[in-house]
């Protein structure tokens, strides 16, 4: 079990990656509560309340302490903002050591999601001496299907996630590390 108190914390040039705190809760209902957020990243494809939200927030904390890794609250570090949510991902059962990530929809457009994802990617690769990455990616995603490219990973296996068609993304070490 990992001390949910000392979370790794990783810097950017334009981000912070770190633990989750109690007054992140609010800006990450309202980025659930974004239909554009909701529709890939939900198990309904809709947005979320603010109930819904906390659910989803406690499994990503739980996933640290069960798992000693986990998704990462983003900050902007010039305004202290919450961005999103980004890092390691893998449930029981789940398709592989995924990078996952999701941004609150005022942060898309300004190469966030590679920024923290690329952190996130080379932490999990260094910590846990990873020989590949995967991201699960909605067939229609198409935003977060071009973060994975410029991330090294390339479209692999379809499978179904909760009924949605996805895709699994994949990078071998030498591919996240050639993409840099």
């Amino acid at each position: 079990m990992i001390d949910l108190n000392a979370l790794p914390r990783l810097e950017t040039d334009r981000l912070i990656l770190r633990g989750w705190r109690r007054e992140d809760a609010p800006a990450f209902a309202a980025m659930m509560a974004e239909r554009e957020v909701a529709q890939y990243i939900t198990v309904d494809q809709r947005p979320q309340d603010a109930v819904g939200a906390w659910r989803i927030l406690a499994m990503i904390v739980g996933h640290w302490a069960l798992r000693g890794y986990g998704l990462f609250a983003v900050e902007e570090k010039a305004s202290g903002a919450f961005v999103g949510r980004v890092g390691a991902w893998n449930p029981e059962g789940w398709v592989g050591f995924e990078i996952g990530w999701a941004l609150a929809r005022p942060h898309w457009g300004k190469g966030y999601a590679v920024e923290a994802a690329r952190a996130a990617g080379d932490w999990a690769m260094e910590t846990f001496n990873l020989s590949e990455i995967v991201s699960l990616i909605h067939v229609d995603n198409l935003r977060s299907q071009n973060v994975a490219r410029r991330l090294g990973e390339t479209p692999g296996k379809a499978t179904l996630h909760v009924g949605m068609p996805h895709t699994i993304w994949r990078a071998s070490r030498a591919q996240w590390q050639a993409a840099r």
